[in-house]
């Protein structure tokens, strides 16, 4: 999917929804019961945890579908709800459809083009309705109170992130087979997965030193302040190292060469540890050490093999959580 999903405006919107809020309506999930676009028209679906830096340094909060042909394709709601917002993405020409299913369960369809004029907020729809159209790619994500995403400093990360739903689940039976079979990864969970954070380790989401404890640092707005040890999506077996910016070779979300070490296993006790990524068209070293539970030295040694790095230098920098 693009890089880029949400504008400020959509991140503030949304920001609204208060995570320590008085329930006093329905709550918990539904059931979506029709695919938002036709089999059909599906080239693949895509789990959790999309890496495309700077925008997705981090594991995406979202999954989505790579569509067929030149479009466009009808898009239609899943469920019965309320349309709480529409945003317009202003850098696409499209838009991101919020609905409230419950007082804890919200859903959103992203890249929706030309919606129709009765999808607006306050609008109620129900599964199977006509909601507007999609070319290339469609988004959904799922922002579920009663499941909670493990980040090490929860602050950092937007609701929509902390409360992260595996979207695949809350389709019924048959819908969810159908969009599993255009879905080419195989471990479990089939949906992916976004939170790899595990706290004295090198697993997971990294900041910039001086990076503000605010929902905005883990966005698109942070993206040269993120760099991420995490999994592939379709693979998740194989490391990936993403950097959003703030090194002459990045952006860049990369496999290591041999495939090791795991990040869950690189603690302060493993010291100075070297990555060799693979490119393309280069290959850079990612070298790092944990100083402490939190703290993490970081260089990245551009067009540099493993052999030619013994040790930081003065440009060396540090990240926490």
């Amino acid at each position: 999917m693009r890089s880029v999903s949400l504008l400020i405006a959509a991140l503030v919107l949304m920001a609204s929804c208060d995570r320590e809020k008085t329930i006093i309506g329905p709550k918990g999930p539904i059931v979506f019961e029709v695919s938002p676009v036709a089999y059909s028209a599906i080239s693949s679906a895509t789990p959790l945890g999309n890496l495309n830096p700077p925008g997705h340094t981090f594991p995406s909060d979202h999954m989505g579908f790579y569509l067929n042909g030149t479009g466009p394709h009808p898009v239609k709601a899943h469920a019965p709800g309320t349309v709480q917002d529409v945003y317009y993405n202003s850098g696409f020409d499209d838009y991101r459809i919020q609905f409230k299913h419950t007082d804890t369960f919200l859903s959103y369809l992203d890249h929706v083009e030309n919606p129709h004029s009765r999808i607006k907020a306050g609008a109620q729809v129900q599964a199977g309705d006509s909601i507007g159209r999609a070319t290339g790619y469609l988004d959904i994500g799922v922002v579920d109170y009663d499941t909670t995403r493990h980040f090490i400093v929860p602050g950092r990360y937007h609701e929509k992130t902390l409360h992260c739903g595996n979207v695949y689940l809350y389709f019924t039976e048959g819908v969810r087979n159908s969009l599993l079979a255009k879905n080419r990864r195989t471990m479990e969970p089939r949906g992916g997965k976004i939170d790899f954070d595990i706290d004295g380790a090198l697993s997971g989401n990294w900041f910039l030193e001086g990076t503000p404890i605010t929902w905005e640092a883990s966005s698109y707005l942070y993206g040269a302040a993120q760099m991420a040890f995490v999994y592939d999506m379709w693979e998740p077996w194989k490391i990936s190292i993403v950097c959003g910016g703030g090194w002459s070779a990045a952006p860049f979300c990369c496999p290591v060469n041999g495939n090791a070490p795991d990040p869950s296993g690189v603690t302060q006790a493993s010291g100075f540890v070297k990555y060799q990524t693979i490119h393309a068209a280069s290959s850079d070293v990612v070298a790092v050490q944990l100083l402490g539970t939190r703290r993490l030295k970081v260089e990245v040694f551009a067009n540099k093999t493993s052999g030619a790095v013994s040790g930081f230098t003065a440009n060396a920098k540090i990240y926490i959580r």
